[in-house]
Order: structure tokens, then C-alpha cells, then sequence
């Protein structure tokens, strides 16, 4: 069978339609062209080693080495058949027709992901290299130009950016980097055949500083920088890659190489693209330093363009008369006046901004020819983060394409203790360096303005406006020669001006802040305690104002061990006082943000710094836009408006629209603002006003799981905290199964970090966190989340003592039970449901009893102890009977015949299932029917009947209902059977259970 005709039919049409998968960054996945999330690290783990070898069949094997290496887990073939499905259900494949199974008889012995042409942009990437190959030996560098951007276009990232490594996953991104980066020299041939040998040179110099041992990147180097009129700088380039060589090697460079830098010295002109024209040097000529800048008469209607002091004048200039032959010859003229260069100094350590910084160099590049207006960068993004150290790198980079000038100009939009500098008194200051007399500088900013641009019109100059507060201030700045450039730093997004390129910054990649630790402080106390640097790397959250904090303390303190340093970065509540040095300090640069807002005079802006400290005040990676409505206790609307200015002053990231994250320093900020300024009866109402909303979506959610009835509230959930009364907030309005798990699936990080914070409180907060804990529970259990359920289950269970809740207490118990069965460990979970089994005799409670005997019922049956589940099993029958709960007893008649199974008692079991079947009946039940027709078709199998087994499922799916609800329903080894029987071989033989 071919991968079409066993998967589905492959789209065909435009990129919206199907499936598409991206690997070339992080990990995605688009279904009919919308994004579907796999949350859970060990789902994209799978996801992408499928991908690796996709169309081609994975072993078991191989998988569990590549999800859990050399130590895997007890439970590891429940673990990937649950991975299998949650990634099954990504796809939209409830069949197996993409995600296919491939099993010796009835036991799965590995995986194949059906995978159509292009659908993947690795394959996409690849192809599109393979095709500007074949136009490059074919001499059509422009085509082939056409390709390479294409295919790099789709490069986001580094491969599987955001998925844990494994070993496929690792030499497949090698693969692929070496390609990226044979592509990116492929594409530097194609634009050196076209004659555009100045448009590489940025991007070849960050491809030598990236891989300098590569000769033939030196090569394009030096030639398109001989092409460019730089000889001198071609045969430099060629010592340095000699001195790489040298020092790394041991070795001289190649002969191709050394026949090019021989060429280059002897200026052989065969290296000249062929229709390269020829450009002489326009000669200049310059004003003294002491003229002073007034324009002269001039023919009417001619266009007079003032000169300052030192300003370079055309050649082409009326030249003055001659002098008469008896008149001596003239004095020299003056020193010419001096050229801006007020750049500071450019940091001797910058790491990363590799995309960054080749957006805003193509940018200024345009300014260096022909562009139309100035080249206008803006680089926003929150305080630390590092947009004057980009800012200033770049300039010095590209100073020399700008010989008239480099202004460099701090705004103070955002600096502790001081106010926005005024752009008029920066105009002054400005036009004074140009050589305008302090007498002819207009009072007026916008006649200073103009000014300024016409001095400017006519040469190259850049322009670095560090720190802006906003749009008014740095617009009477701008120049507006199509020479010019401007780059500008912000906290704020000056979305406002016109025709600027835009670029937002975020934290460093954790490679990154680990590169730049490791420069800061010394290889060698790095890699004596790698695991203390990547702590304090996470520690500073990719900052890299923390991180050079960090580091600047650490260099001052060589004794120091970078594991000691990580431990006092571990007290969350202390870290800030560490992240300081001298008077430079994160806390500071966040106050500079958060009192811009806290000082204006605009209520969207006070709004915002309430919702500010409050977001702080409660735990969680991110929060939507209903919950944090709901934490600030007013609309919908009006929190999105405080929230978005919040976004704008880059206080807060929205990852997508009404989804917010704060970084991790900023909100241990903004836990300090909320506990220094809100009272501490708000910060407990807004925190009871986030757990209800969570609790009520949460419970909506879980009424459309495969769950039992959520147990009833009690009075202290809805009753108003002390202090004034508190509503409950809506519910998010979730309408199917699909979306009750896309919420959850979103929102599960945030849960548990609320429901672990609120355990801490006591009263109402901690009561809504332990009734959390049941929603979550029976979402979390079908995907075997082992870690997560034992960590609110024993919170439940310790809320539940602390507030003397006996009943909650049973229900922690049970579903500690359940975590330690998913484990394997039948001790625990036996000793806890007889715990749960007293408390719930102790209080009344036979719902309860019921479900705890039950429980253990099957942990006695796993471990094939049939007489003891027997047992456990008739305690529940009779209790049900007891109580005339007809649904428990046909789950206790299951029970008890699957225990008499067990024990080789057919015809009992068949009795049980055929009582089962009729409770059923009565019911009306067509779910719990098929539930005991499959049971019956266990009886069956064990008694070699198979035609009679395949007549119970016949019954059952005509009932509508599937195999796959009675395995999330039962959640144990013996619902492998069911899956198995509907395609059962009438051979006499009973199939193993088998392994999905």
C-alpha cells in the first residue's frame, strides 16, 4: 500500500489548504491554515522526530530512546500511545491514516507520518536550493537569486528551536544549517554574477565572522570587495583569513585562494565584472571653518541651499577670477572644519542579533545609494533588552558609508530621575557642531528644524536618537537628504512615523545569553560549572542588561562560584537586589518604564499601572484577556485597553491577540510595586476573582471531558471576599469537547501555577484552589501527565487537611491513588484508596465510596490479585444496589465479571456482562450497551468463540459508540483488548493485548 493510498489524499491546492509543518525555527504545525498547538514538550519531541524520517516507518524502539534516552519510564508504552493520540488528534487524524501504525500481529512495532510533497518547509527549503543549483551551472544567476531568497525566506530560526534535543533531532539540524549555509554562499555567487558586489559585502563579512575557516566565503570576500574600489581592504581580508588559518590550523591558505590574493595585487582587470563602468571621484572642495553660513545672491528663481562651516561644496562651484599676475598668490586656505563622529564607543562584547542586524544593515544600505527619503530605523522593545548596544553597533558598522557626519543624541525618554530632553535645545546643540553661529540659530524648533534639514539635504550623514520617549519628540529631528539615515531606540513602538522600518526586540536565545555569560565572566568558570551558568542564564531570563550586570559582578569576584552566585539568584524574592552594580541595576531601568505611566495624567495610562502591578501579583507564564478582566475586576474592554498600553510601553508581550506574558524579572517588579502600593485586602480579592473565573471555565470545560460529575461547590466559593463584594466573573462560553481542550490545553501551565500559589493562602483562596484541582485532574490523567497529577494531588490533599475539608481530602487521596498506579507502584496507590475508602465511610459519602472501591478494584486486577478485585468488586455491587445507583452498579458488574475472567470463570463473567447489558437497556443507555457487548466479546475470545465475539462489537457499533471512548472510560491494560477485536482473525486463537 502506498503512503496515499493509506493516508489521505494530499492537498493540491494553495498553502491554506491541509497540513503544513515547519521545522526551520519552532516547531509548527498549521491545519487548513491555521495554527495548532502542541504544548507539551514530548508531543513536539514525537511530532519532529516523525518528521525526520517522515513517509518512513519508526520503531517503538527508537522512539522511546528518542523521548527518554537510555532511562526510560516504567509506564513508557502507555506514555507514547497517549502521545501518539494527543498528536493523532493535532493532525485531525481520529482513522491512523496520517499518523499510521505499523504492528507484527496486534502489537505495534512502529509509527510512519504520511507526509505529501512540500508540506514540510524543510523539504520546500531543500528543493528550492537543488533548483538554484541547477540555474547557477546554467548560468542564470538571477533565477537562481530568485530561488535562494525564496527557500532562505523560510529559515525563522534555528531547526526545532523550541523541541528538547534528541539525537535525530540534532543531526538533522546540522543538516540543515550546513545547507542554510551553503545556501546563503550560493546566493552571494548568483548576486556577485550579476554584478551586485556591493550589495554582499555586509552579509558576506557576518559570513566570515560566522565559519572563518571557510576559504571560499574569504574568496567572495575579497573579490566583491575588489570589485567595490576597496583593494585595500580585498588583500586585508586576505590576511585575516591567513592569520585564521595560522593560528586554528597550523596551515597556509589553499592555492585558489592564494591565486586570487595574487591577481588582486597585480589589479588584474579580468576580475572586473565586464560591464562594470567607470567612476572617477568627484573632487570637493570646503568651506573655511570660520565662514559663516550665509547663502549668496543668486540668479532669480534659482534654488539656494545654505552651507555650513565645512560643509563639502560640488566641484563644479563658480570658481573665483583669476588674480592679476601682480597680485600674490592667496593664503592657504584654513583647516577644513571637523566632521561629526559622536558615536560612543562600541562594546567590546555583543552576541546574537544576527537577524536584526542584517534587517536594519539592508536598510542602511539604501541610504548609500539611490534610495527615495531617509532610511528610517525604529528598535523598540523593554527596558535592558539591548536597543542602544544594537543601535551603536550597527552605526559603527556602517560609519564609514556616512563621511559628513555621526550625531548621536541620548532623549532621556526613559532615564531614572531625569526628564525627555526638549528637541529644540537638541536642534541648537546640533546645528552648533554644523557650524552655525549661535546668533543664527532660530528660537522656534520647527524653524530650527528646517534648518537643520536643509543643511543637511545634500550630504550623508547618520543619525542615532538613543532612548526616544516618543514620535513628537524625535520627528523635528529627522532629516530628509535620501543620503541620511536615522536610527532610533524606544520603549515606546513610534508606530506613528511615517515610512520608518520597524523592528521590535526581544530577550536573547538561551545560546545566546550563555555565550554572552560566557565572555562576560571567562570560558573557564563556565565550563567548570556549566549547569550553575545555564541556572543564572535562566535566572536573568535572557536579559542581557542582567546579564551584563551579572557578569560585571562576577568578573569583580574570582573567587566567587558561579553555583553560589545561582543560589542567591534562586530567592525569587531577593534577585533584583542581586541584578545590581555600583548604581546600575534592572530594578532602576524598570522603574524608568513603569513611571513614564504612572505619571501621566491619562486614565488608560493609570489603568495600566494598576493591571500592571496586579498582573504581578498572581503566578504564570501568560494570561488571557478574560482572566486578567477578571484578576482587575472590570470589562472586557477596559482591561484590554490598560493591557494594550502596557504592550506599547513594552511592560508586557502579546504573543497573539488577548494573550499577554510578562518576563520574569518584570513581574518579580511588579510583585514588589503591588505589595508596596495595593492594600493587601485588593490583592486578595483580585486574586479570589482570577481563581473563580478559572474554576468556573475549568468546571465548564471538564463537562464535555470523559469525567464524572464535578462535585458541588460549597458557600465559601461564591461568597464575597472581606473587605467588599467580589462577583464571580463569567466563564469563558465553551460550546464542545474540541474547544474544552484547546482551553485547557492553554491555559494548563497558568492553572497550575495559580493553584500552586493559592495553596499557600488560606480561607477562600485555597478552597477555590483545591476545587481547581478536580477539573484539571481529569484532564490531565487520559494524558498520562504523571508529574503534573502528583503535584495537585498532593496539593488537594494538604489544602484539605490545612482547612479540615474531609471530603476534599478523599478526593486528593483517590487521585494520588490514580498518579501512583500510572507509575506502577500498587503499594501507594492501594494504601491511599484505602485511606480515601475511611474518610468517605467516616463521612457519609457513598458517591465517593463507590469510586474509591472501584479504583481499587482495578489496581488489585492489574496486578492480577482477580480474587481481591472480586472482592472490592461485590463491596461496590451491594453498595450500589444499596443506594439504587444504577450507573455504579453496571460499572461494578463489569468489574466483577472481568475479575471472574481473570480467575477462568467464563460463564460468571458472561452473566455479569449480560446483567450489565440489561441495566443498560433499561437505562436507555446506548453508551453503557456497548460498553458490556465489548465485555461480552472478552468472554468470547476467551473461550475461542470468535464469530460470537465479532457479533457482540457488530451490536455495540451499531450503537454508535467507539473503542476509543470505552479505553478513555476504563483507562487500563485490560481496554487494549477492544481495539484489537474488531479486526479479529476467526483463526481459534486469542490475540495478545497489543501496544498502541
Amino acid at each position: 500500500m502506498t503512503d496515499r493510498e493509506e493516508g489521505r489524499p494530499l492537498p493540491t491546492g494553495g498553502e491554506e489548504e491541509g497540513l503544513r509543518y515547519g521545522v526551520l525555527g519552532p516547531l509548527e504545525l498549521r491545519r487548513d491554515g491555521r495554527p495548532v498547538l502542541l504544548t507539551a514538550a514530548k508531543w513536539r519531541m514525537l511530532l519532529a522526530v516523525l518528521l525526520c524520517d517522515a513517509n518512513k516507518v519508526v520503531s517503538t524502539d527508537r522512539l522511546v530512546t528518542e523521548l527518554w534516552g537510555s532511562r526510560p519510564p516504567q509506564s513508557v508504552s502507555k506514555l507514547l500511545q497517549g502521545y501518539v493520540s494527543r498528536v493523532r488528534r493535532a493532525l485531525g487524524d481520529d482513522e491512523g491514516r496520517l499518523l499510521v501504525t505499523h504492528a507484527h500481529g496486534y502489537r505495534a512495532h512502529g509509527y510512519r507520518l504520511v507526509v505529501g510533497p512540500d508540506e514540510v518547509d524543510a523539504q520546500a527549503f531543500t528543493t528550492l536550493v537543488e533548483q538554484a543549483g541547477r540555474e547557477l551551472d546554467g548560468g542564470r544567476a538571477e533565477a537562481a537569486d530568485a530561488r535562494l531568497a525564496e527557500a532562505l525566506g523560510l529559515w525563522r530560526d534555528a531547526p526545532f528551536a523550541d523541541v528538547p534535543p534528541t539525537p535525530a533531532l540534532e543531526a538533522e539540524a546540522v543538516r540543515l544549517t550546513v545547507c542554510h549555509t551553503q545556501a546563503r554562499e550560493m546566493r552571494v555567487e548568483a548576486r556577485l554574477r550579476q554584478g551586485r558586489h556591493e550589495g554582499v559585502l555586509d552579509e558576506l563579512e557576518t559570513l566570515v565572522a560566522e565559519h572563518p575557516l571557510r576559504e571560499s566565503l574569504w574568496g567572495q570576500l575579497m573579490l566583491a570587495l575588489y570589485r567595490s574600489g576597496r583593494q585595500a581592504d580585498a588583500l586585508a581580508s586576505y590576511r585575516r583569513l591567513r592569520d585564521h588559518l595560522a593560528e586554528d590550523l597550523g596551515i597556509e591558505p589553499g592555492p585558489q585562494v592564494q591565486r586570487l590574493h595574487q591577481r588582486i595585487l597585480t589589479a588584474d582587470p579580468a576580475l572586473l565584472p565586464p560591464d562594470a563602468p567607470e567612476r572617477p571621484p568627484a573632487p570637493t572642495l570646503r568651506v573655511a571653518a570660520t565662514a559663516p553660513a550665509v547663502p549668496q545672491a543668486s540668479p532669480p528663481g534659482a534654488r539656494v541651499t545654505p552651507i555650513a562651516a565645512g560643509a563639502p561644496v560640488p566641484a563644479v562651484a563658480p570658481v573665483p577670477a583669476a588674480s592679476p599676475p601682480s597680485q600674490p598668490a592667496p593664503p592657504p586656505p584654513p583647516a577644513p572644519a571637523i566632521v561629526p563622529r559622536e558615536l560612543p564607543p562600541a562594546g567590546s562584547v555583543f552576541i546574537g542579533r544576527a537577524d536584526e542586524s542584517s534587517v536594519l544593515l539592508t536598510l542602511l544600505q539604501r541610504a548609500d545609494r539611490d534610495a527615495e527619503g531617509v532610511a528610517v530605523a525604529v528598535i523598540d522593545g523593554p527596558g535592558g533588552v539591548g536597543k542602544s548596544a544594537l543601535a551603536v553597533h550597527i552605526a559603527h558598522r556602517v560609519a564609514h558609508r556616512f563621511p559628513d557626519g555621526q550625531f548621536y543624541v541620548d532623549l532621556h525618554g526613559a532615564t531614572a530621575g531625569l526628564t525627555p530632553r526638549d528637541p529644540g535645545e537638541v536642534l541648537r546643540r546640533t546645528l552648533s557642531t554644523l557650524g552655525v553661529p549661535e546668533t543664527a540659530i532660530p528660537a522656534d524648533t520647527e524653524a530650527a528644524a528646517a534648518t537643520f534639514r536643509s543643511l543637511v539635504a545634500d550630504r550623508r550623514i547618520l543619525v542615532v536618537l538613543d532612548n526616544a520617549a516618543g514620535a513628537d519628540q524625535v520627528r523635528p529631528l529627522l532629516p530628509a537628504g535620501s543620503g541620511c539615515a536615522v536610527l532610533i531606540t524606544s520603549r515606546e513602538m513610534l508606530t506613528t512615523l511615517e515610512s520608518a522600518t520597524h523592528l521590535h526586540l526581544g530577550v536573547l536565545f538561551h545560546d545566546q545569553a550563555h555565550a554572552l555569560l560566557e565572555r562576560l565572566v571567562g570560558t573557564e568558570r563556565v565550563t567548570a560549572e556549566p549547569g550553575a551558568a545555564d541556572t543564572v542564564v535562566r535566572m536573568c531570563g535572557g536579559l542581557p542588561l542582567a546579564l551584563r550586570i551579572v557578569g560585571a559582578r562576577l568578573a569583580a569576584r574570582p573567587g566567587w562560584r558561579l553555583g553560589a552566585f545561582a543560589e542567591r539568584l534562586g530567592d525569587a524574592r531577593g534577585r533584583l537586589d542581586e541584578i545590581r552594580v555600583g548604581d546600575v541595576s534592572v530594578r532602576a531601568s524598570f522603574h524608568a518604564g513603569a513611571d513614564a505611566l504612572r505619571h501621566s495624567r491619562h486614565p488608560t495610562d493609570r489603568a495600566a499601572v494598576r493591571a500592571f502591578r496586579l498582573l504581578g501579583a498572581v503566578p504564570g507564564p501568560s494570561m488571557s484577556l478574560p482572566a486578567a478582566a477578571a484578576l482587575l475586576g472590570v470589562d472586557g474592554r477596559r482591561a484590554e485597553d490598560a493591557l494594550e498600553r502596557l504592550v506599547d510601553a513594552h511592560l508586557l508581550n502579546s504573543p497573539a491577540p488577548g494573550r499577554y506574558r510578562m518576563h520574569d524579572l518584570l513581574r518579580l517588579f511588579a510583585r514588589e510595586q503591588a505589595d508596596a502600593e495595593e492594600p493587601a485586602e485588593e490583592r486578595e480579592r483580585a486574586l479570589e476573582r482570577f481563581l473563580r473565573f478559572h474554576l468556573t471555565t475549568a468546571r465548564r470545560a471538564a463537562s464535555f471531558l470523559d469525567a464524572p460529575p464535578q462535585p458541588a461547590g460549597d458557600e465559601t466559593e461564591d461568597a464575597p471576599a472581606a473587605g467588599g463584594p467580589c462577583p464571580a466573573p463569567p466563564a469563558v462560553p465553551i460550546r464542545n469537547r474540541d474547544e474544552a481542550e484547546a482551553w485547557l490545553e492553554a491555559e494548563c501551565t497558568n492553572l497550575m501555577a495559580a493553584v500552586t500559589h493559592a495553596a499557600t493562602r488560606s480561607g477562600t483562596a485555597a478552597r477555590l484552589a483545591a476545587r481547581l484541582t478536580e477539573p484539571l485532574h481529569w484532564y490531565l490523567y487520559p494524558h498520562a501527565r504523571a508529574r503534573e497529577l502528583h503535584t495537585l494531588a498532593e496539593l488537594a490533599v494538604r489544602i484539605a487537611r490545612r482547612l479540615a475539608d474531609r471530603r476534599g481530602e478523599a478526593r486528593g487521596l483517590d487521585h494520588l491513588a490514580a498518579v501512583y498506579w500510572l507509575h506502577g507502584r500498587y503499594e501507594e496507590t492501594r494504601a491511599c484508596l484505602e485511606a480515601a475508602l475511611a474518610v468517605w465511610r467516616e463521612t457519609g459519602d457513598p458517591a465517593g465510596e463507590l469510586r474509591s472501591l472501584g479504583n481499587l478494584a482495578d489496581a488489585l486486577a492489574e496486578r492480577e490479585l482477580h480474587e481481591e478485585a472480586a472482592d472490592a468488586h461485590r463491596r461496590q455491587l451491594a453498595l450500589a444496589r444499596e443506594t439504587g445507583d444504577v450507573p455504579a452498579r453496571i460499572t461494578a458488574l463489569g468489574g466483577l465479571g472481568r475479575a471472574h475472567l481473570g480467575l477462568g470463570r467464563a460463564e460468571d463473567a458472561l452473566a455479569c456482562f449480560e446483567e450489565s447489558l440489561r441495566h443498560a437497556q433499561a437505562l436507555g443507555d446506548t453508551v453503557l450497551q456497548g460498553f458490556a457487548l465489548r465485555e461480552m466479546s472478552l468472554v468470547r475470545v476467551a473461550q475461542g468463540r470468535n464469530r460470537e465475539a465479532q457479533d457482540c462489537l457488530k451490536r455495540a457499533a451499531a450503537l454508535g459508540g467507539s473503542p476509543a471512548a470505552y479505553v478513555r472510560w476504563r483507562g487500563h491494560a485490560w481496554s487494549a483488548y477492544f481495539p484489537s477485536c474488531l479486526n479479529l482473525r476467526i483463526d481459534g486463537k486469542s490475540p495478545d493485548p497489543p501496544v498502541f
